[in-house]
């Protein structure tokens, strides 16, 4: 079966796409995927080409392989990319992929196959690789300005080395929307850079934004409480902002025990018992359930610390305070996204 092949064919990239019991993968790709696009997806690579390269490897009418890639592409069912005149497309992975790519085509129906394999597989692969797709950098002001922070750990620093910067809704948190469960923080609130921005740009999922502005939407999500998560690359495509109650990724890892450790962070909060009054306020805003009270104070528990710095930004009496990791604890990303999906690669052929 043609949809069965898809499916070997997207678990062969790096971020994977597995089988589960039930079979909800091959519903969700029914869903997106006609007979034909299923067929054309299964034989394109990860490799840009341009249609006429495409139709001769294939054996196709140039023509009629270009308007199909084209219309596939609009669907977010492979990337389209473009240099000049001429436009290039390349097999789009599930997650980060072909999933995000479908936030203006959610119904109720499609939301579910997503949950439904998210909790049967796709969040338990997220976090079975050392490397993820994601990292975690501080909300700006949680920073000592005495550090000397890298520019890929500053999210303004990434924000302000892009060209093209394009705005766009998360799909966390539009399912949750598509389900009747609204979460409080804004929707439109991920960014895309350069090729992957002007992608968004063309397909009508995202807009073109200046610079000033997205320094003004990413205030706004700090003071929503979202997380900065940037591509885990020092040169990234995207950065999300994120929340537990919505994330799959954030939802995976509040279930772990120690999920400080199973994110890429080069910080930690650290409380002050002798400062704080045991107002609480932080306990809130900390997505991963690390802060407690312990007596009259509250307590950070490190294993469960995403280095975010959220809580640093509520705290009302400066008690709690960002501290960068030991030297020897320091994540340094990948240059590049392609090199962050060799290893994720890597990793999974390990295992």
């Amino acid at each position: 079966m043609v949809y069965e092949r898809l499916r070997k064919h997207l678990d062969a990239m790096p971020a994977g796409f597995p089988a589960t019991e039930s079979g909800v993968e091959i519903l969700i790709l029914k869903k997106l995927f006609t007979e034909e696009e299923a067929e054309t997806a299964c034989r394109m690579n990860l490799m840009p080409e341009t249609a006429e390269q495409a139709a001769e490897r294939l054996g196709r009418d140039a023509g009629e392989l270009a308007d199909l890639l084209y219309r596939m592409s609009k669907k977010g069912l492979l990337m389209r990319t473009r240099s000049g005149d001429r436009v290039f497309y390349m097999s789009a992975m599930f997650l980060v992929g072909i999933f995000e790519y479908q936030v203006d085509r959610l119904d109720a129906e499609l939301v579910e196959l997503f949950r439904r394999y998210t909790d049967e597989a796709m969040a338990r692969e997220m976090l079975r690789y050392e490397t993820p797709q994601l990292r975690v950098v501080p909300v700006g002001e949680s920073l000592d300005p005495s550090m000397e922070i890298a520019p890929y750990d500053e999210a303004r620093k990434i924000l302000a080395s892009q060209k093209t910067i394009a705005l766009a809704e998360c799909i966390c948190r539009k399912m949750s929307a598509v389900r009747g469960t609204p979460c409080h923080a804004p929707i439109e609130s991920c960014f895309a850079f350069g090729a992957m921005g002007e992608y968004y740009i063309e397909n009508g999922i995202g807009r073109r934004i200046t610079l000033e502005e997205a320094l003004r939407v990413l205030e706004r999500n700090e003071k929503a409480g979202l997380v900065p998560s940037p591509a885990n690359a020092q040169r990234v495509g995207g950065m999300c902002s994120c929340c537990s109650c919505c994330c799959e990724i954030l939802k995976a890892l509040k279930k772990d025990a120690a999920p400080g450790g199973k994110v890429k962070s080069n910080f930690y909060a650290e409380l002050d018992g002798d400062l704080c009054t045991g107002c609480g306020a932080c306990l809130d805003r900390c997505q991963m359930d690390a802060i407690s009270m312990a007596g009259e104070t509250a307590a950070v528990n490190r294993e469960r610390c995403l280095g975010c710095g959220l809580c640093v930004v509520e705290c009302p009496v400066g008690a709690i305070v960002l501290k960068e990791k030991a030297p020897d604890e320091r994540y340094v990303p990948p240059e590049r996204p392609a090199e962050t999906y060799l290893r994720i690669a890597m990793e999974r052929k390990r295992t």
